[in-house]
């Protein structure tokens, strides 16, 4: 069973003054959202913008014509006036009823089959953008997590539900005033009593809405939790362990807890959206059956013919949902907002570094150098990085060992720009790397990370990073040759022209680890930055592509300064100097040979590596 918190008394007062004080944070008013959404629909489609407005005359067009031929047609079959001039007015009236029905309904089948969802992808890639543009760190924390978790709810809201209100708001307003018109001729209490409940009925749905808005940081945490466990339980690369080690069960649970978590909320939220709901309803009705009453009363003494009565009994209905619909979408247009604004503001959210115009990067050989680094993750109580200072001095290869978890990806990160310093200073050939675009700036790196990314492309493709046709073949050819993976593509049927992934192409290869490893240098080596980064290149490579990879090094990383992070000791030997991290600081400095010779820590390590490999039999103890 799971044990989920119930919202008492005490937890409904935190969260109302936590929805107040959210609510003085938003940056945008209602009306500034709704300028903003029509603005973005022009910016995307102007014709859908124009076709918009014209779908809403229509709507209001089309009702009218059916309202007014109700009237028509009785009077014609009552034969009240001149029967010839009725049977005209009625046929045009028809006719433009079924004109205006034919014009809305083309309108929406464009909106709906190409409108929207042209729309829908330009409000989609402005997320995905700002997502691969803002920087590193602000797609880490768990608050920018809820923040793009609650952006892409907006942008659902954004690409289809805003544009339909807006154009139900307008359709109404115009209803309103026609049909108020009409009624008003009968007599003006008859707005009253329509008009009156409509208005109460707005802030009962507006106070509806307040409690669901307010809850919503209560279960962003469970939604996210299960497209996590969604998007890992379909994983191809996870296939084999959920197999293996039994996980679906797990996985199961896992989801199960999660969505008895998210449904909890849903039951709190039906049960309120129920009371209100009910009492709206209820006075809506009420107001309807009055108004109705006041007309056949009318009709019954005379004072209204029997076409009026058609006219104003159809008018009092249509007036009522124009009214309450009015009231519901100009309530719904705070509920969109607060959601458009969701995407707004992680749109908003400003990047630390720069992206303005920075100075002018180096040519040539490449100096880094850290002043008393410090870096905490946001969530952490103390530093990953702690006090750090050393230089990365134009050409040298520099190698990062220690335990895991001692800092070394981190220090990397730093260096290439993905993190900023919580405390000191980075410098590129003296000059403070913030002075730099940052965007600039990540071009002097190349990078083979511990995490690789392999897109749904070619292979080439995917080293090149340019469409086929737009890049360099033979330097294509060579990277494949320095990182070892050349023999293995030309054996493959399209050579590299194979596509990766196979779960988006059904003719696709996968790679394994060690050839994704080789894919991810090759991608490094044809960027050709003077920097190069190197986060694990060999874990997953066996002792032969290992040792090719070693006898490589000199060559593809001369004329370059490189970073070289191996738990594989015996690796350093190929680089200028070794820094041993230690719990986040330098522990020890200096070549292979000056490190051995300290009798430290390096060589506790060098040495306990080393016996795995010598002659002499190891003893195990059973």
């Amino acid at each position: 069973m799971v044990k989920v918190t119930k919202w008492d008394k005490k937890k409904k007062k935190e969260d109302w003054a936590n929805y107040r004080k959210e609510q003085a944070k938003i940056k945008y008013k209602t009306s500034e959202n709704m300028r903003y959404i029509l603005a973005e629909l022009w910016k995307s489609h102007p014709l859908m913008l124009i076709l918009i407005f014209a779908q809403v005359i229509a709507l209001v067009a089309e009702s009218l014509f059916t309202t007014f031929t109700g009237k028509y047609v009785v009077e014609l079959a009552l034969g009240t006036s001149s029967r010839v001039q009725l049977a005209v007015v009625c046929l045009l009236l028809i006719i433009g009823e079924r004109i205006t029905k034919y014009i809305t309904n083309e309108i929406y089948d464009y909106g709906g089959y190409y409108g929207n969802y042209k729309f829908a992808c330009h409000t989609t890639r402005k997320i995905i953008r700002k997502n691969m543009s803002t920087d590193y760190e602000n797609n880490e924390s768990c608050k920018n997590s809820n923040a793009i978790q609650k952006a892409w709810v907006g942008s659902d809201y954004i690409s289809y539900q805003t544009v339909n209100t807006i154009k139900l708001f307008l359709s109404a307003v115009l209803r309103v005033a026609a049909y108020g018109g009409i009624l008003s001729m009968l007599s003006p209490v008859m707005l009253l009593i329509v008009g009156v409940p409509a208005i109460a009925s707005f802030y009962i749905e507006r106070h509806k809405m307040m409690w669901i808005w307010n809850m919503s940081d209560n279960w962003q945490k469970y939604v996210r939790e299960l497209n996590y466990i969604s998007d890992a339980a379909s994983d191809f690369s996870a296939a084999k362990d959920v197999r293996v080690y039994g996980m679906d069960k797990w996985f199961s649970k896992l989801f199960s807890r999660a969505f008895s978590n998210r449904l909890n909320w849903y039951e709190q939220q039906d049960e309120w959206s129920f009371r209100h709901d009910l009492a709206r309803v209820l006075m809506v009705y009420l107001s309807n059956f009055a108004a109705y009453a006041c007309v056949i009363y009318m009709v019954v003494n005379g004072n209204i013919g029997a076409g009026d009565f058609v006219l104003y009994f159809n008018s009092i209905s249509d007036f009522s949902w124009a009214v309450r619909e009015v009231f519901d979408k100009a309530s719904g247009f705070n509920w969109l907002s607060e959601n458009i604004s969701f995407s707004r503001e992680y749109l908003d959210i400003e990047d630390k570094t720069n992206r303005g115009v920075g100075e002018k990067l180096p040519t040539g050989e490449c100096e880094i150098e850290f002043k008393n680094v410090s870096y905490k993750y946001s969530s952490a109580e103390k530093p990953t990085i702690n006090n750090i200072s050393f230089k990365l001095n134009k050409g040298e290869r520099l190698a990062l060992v220690g335990l895991n978890g001692a800092g070394k990806t981190t220090l990397i990160k730093l260096i290439c720009g993905l993190y900023d310093p919580t405390e000191g200073e980075i410098l590129l050939n003296g000059k403070p790397v913030n002075s730099y675009n940052r965007d600039e700036y990540f071009k002097l790196f190349s990078a083979v990370f511990q995490d690789i990314c392999v897109l749904p492309v070619t292979i080439a493709e995917n080293i090149s990073g340019a469409e086929t046709g737009k890049y360099n073949l033979e330097k294509v050819y060579s990277c494949m040759k320095k990182a070892g993976i050349y023999e293995k593509v030309m054996n493959l049927p399209e050579k590299e022209n194979t596509k990766l992934i196979k779960s988006v192409f059904e003719n696709a290869t996968e790679l394994s680890g060690g050839e994704t490893q080789k894919l991810a240098l090759a991608r490094a080596l044809y960027k050709d930055a003077p920097i190069l980064l190197l986060d694990e290149p060999t874990a997953a490579l066996d002792p032969i592509a290992e040792q090719k990879m070693y006898l490589n090094y000199a060559d593809f990383s001369r004329g370059k300064s490189s970073v070289f992070i191996s738990h594989r000791l015996a690796s350093t030997r190929f680089c200028d100097r070794i820094i041993l991290i230690e719990s986040g600081t330098i522990a020890e400095c200096g070549s292979h040979s000056e490190l051995m010779a300290q009798g430290g820590k390096y060589a506790e390590l060098f040495e306990l590596q080393s016996s795995y490999y010598n002659d002499e039999e190891v003893q195990i103890n059973e």
